[in-house]
C-alpha cells in the first residue's frame, strides 16, 4: 500500500473519533442547570393539558376546554349565558335564580339552576283585620204607657191622601181598659161627605168624616242583653311568588382568583344571581344588596273582643184594639163602628160620626230593639319562617 493512502486513512479515522466524542457529551451539556416555571396561570387560558380532544362544544361548567381553543369555561365566548361571580359569603347559600312575581306567572325552574329541589314560598300577603258583629237580644223588662196617652184623630181625607180638616179627640183621663168613654165626637151624621175648609166637627156642619188614626202605645224602659260577638275572617292571601332555583354545587371555572363560573339568570327571573339564608336577615355587604323575603307559612290571630254592649230599647209598642161607635150622644158605646189597631189608620164609608170608644187593655210589649256597640277587631295575619334572598343588582 502506498503510503499517500495510509495518511487519508488515518484523517479519516480522526474526524470520526471528534464526532463521536462530541454525540456523548452534548446530553451532560443540556441536564444542567435545573428551572422550574410556577407563574400564575392567567385567566382564560386552557392551563394543563385537561385532556379534552377539543373536538366537542364547550361544557361551561366543568373545568375543561372542550372546544379546544385554549379558554375555559366563563373565559370562552361560547358561555355567554354564563358569569363570573364572587364566592358566596359564610353563613349563606347560593347560587339561585329568584323569580319573584305573580303566582300565576311562575315558571318552573330552567335547566340550568335545576340542582336540588327549588324553594317556593311567598309575600305580600292581604288579610284584612277580622270582621266583628255585634248584636243585641230582645228587649226585656218594658212597660206601657198609658191608654190615656194614645191620641185619636179622625180626618176628612182617606188615610194616604192630603187632609184639609183634622179632629183629634179629646184625650180620656185615667181611662180604664174597656170602660166606655166619650166626651167629645166628630158628627159626620151619615150627610153626603163633601170636603171643606170649614174645620166644624158638630152636627150642624156636617163635617166630612174619611178615616180614623189612633197613635201608638209606646213601650219605655227595659234592657237588651248583648249577644256573642260574630266573627268572620277572610282567608289569607298571598300577591307575590317566590320561587328560587339552584345553580350546579361545583361551578366552572375561566374566571380571575377568588370568583367563580356559574350560569346567569334570564327574565322573568331577577337579573342578578341570589344568594339565601334562612330568617329575615339584612343582606351582606358586597355585591348582593337586593333584599328579597319569602314566607312558607301563615301565623293568624285576627280575632274579636268581646266588648259588645247594646243602648236602651226603642220602638217598642204594646198592641192594642179600640172599638169606635157612632151613636149620636156622648160616652154611649151601642152601635160599633170600626175596630181600630193602635198606630194604624182605617179609611171609613157612609160619613158616619166618630164619638164613644172602648180600649183593650195592652198587650205586651213588642218590637222594641237596642243598638250594638263594640266589637273591637284584634291582632292580624303574618308570615311565617321566613328565608331571605339577597340578590345582586342586573347590570
Amino acid at each position: 500500500m502506498s503510503s499517500s493512502l495510509v495518511g487519508r486513512g488515518a484523517r479519516l479515522a480522526a474526524w470520526i473519533g471528534l464526532g463521536a466524542a462530541g454525540v456523548l457529551a452534548a446530553p451532560a451539556a443540556c441536564l444542567y442547570p435545573e428551572y422550574t416555571f410556577d407563574e400564575p396561570e392567567p385567566s382564560g387560558s386552557a392551563g394543563a393539558d385537561t385532556g379534552s380532544s377539543g373536538a366537542g362544544a364547550e361544557d361551561c361548567s366543568n373545568g375543561a376546554d372542550d372546544d379546544g381553543d385554549g379558554l375555559i369555561d366563563c373565559a370562552d365566548p361560547a358561555c355567554g349565558d354564563f358569569v363570573c361571580t364572587t364566592a358566596v359569603p359564610e353563613g349563606w347559600s347560593g347560587y339561585f335564580a329568584l323569580f319573584d312575581g305573580e303566582p300565576a306567572m311562575d315558571p318552573g325552574c330552567p335547566a340550568a339552576f335545576g340542582a336540588g329541589e327549588p324553594f317556593v314560598g311567598n309575600r305580600g300577603l292581604s288579610a284584612p283585620p277580622a270582621s266583628c258583629a255585634c248584636s243585641c237580644g230582645p228587649a226585656e223588662g218594658q212597660a206601657c204607657e198609658a191608654l190615656e196617652d194614645v191620641v185619636i184623630t179622625v180626618s176628612d181625607a182617606p188615610c194616604e191622601a192630603a187632609h184639609v180638616c183634622e179632629w183629634p179627640l179629646m184625650a180620656i183621663p185615667s181611662w180604664t181598659p174597656n170602660a166606655c168613654a166619650g166626651p167629645d165626637g166628630v158628627f159626620g151624621e151619615g150627610a153626603a161627605c163633601v170636603p171643606s175648609d170649614d174645620c166644624d166637627a158638630s152636627a150642624a156642619a156636617h163635617p166630612c168624616v174619611a178615616s180614623v188614626s189612633a197613635t201608638a202605645i209606646m213601650a219605655t224602659g227595659g234592657a237588651c242583653a248583648p249577644n256573642p260577638v260574630q266573627i268572620q275572617r277572610a282567608d289569607p292571601r298571598w300577591t307575590r311568588l317566590g320561587r328560587a332555583c339552584a345553580a350546579a354545587e361545583a361551578p366552572g371555572q375561566g374566571c380571575n382568583l377568588g370568583r367563580v363560573c356559574v350560569p346567569r339568570p334570564a327574565a322573568p327571573f331577577e337579573g342578578g344571581l341570589c344568594i339565601a339564608k334562612d330568617g329575615d336577615n339584612a343582606c351582606p355587604p358586597g355585591a348582593y344588596t337586593e333584599k328579597h323575603v319569602f314566607f312558607t307559612g301563615i301565623e293568624d290571630d285576627r280575632s274579636c273582643k268581646d266588648d259588645c254592649s247594646c243602648g236602651a230599647p226603642s220602638r217598642g209598642t204594646c198592641p192594642t184594639t179600640i172599638t169606635l161607635y157612632s151613636d149620636d150622644r156622648i160616652d154611649t158605646c151601642t152601635t160599633r163602628l170600626i175596630e181600630l189597631q193602635t198606630g194604624a189608620c182605617e179609611d171609613l164609608e157612609g160619613n158616619p160620626s166618630v164619638v164613644g170608644r172602648k180600649a183593650m187593655s195592652p198587650g205586651a210589649p213588642t218590637g222594641g230593639a237596642c243598638a250594638p256597640s263594640g266589637g273591637t277587631a284584634t291582632g292580624e295575619a303574618r308570615g311565617a319562617a321566613p328565608r331571605t334572598f339577597c340578590c345582586q343588582g342586573a347590570g
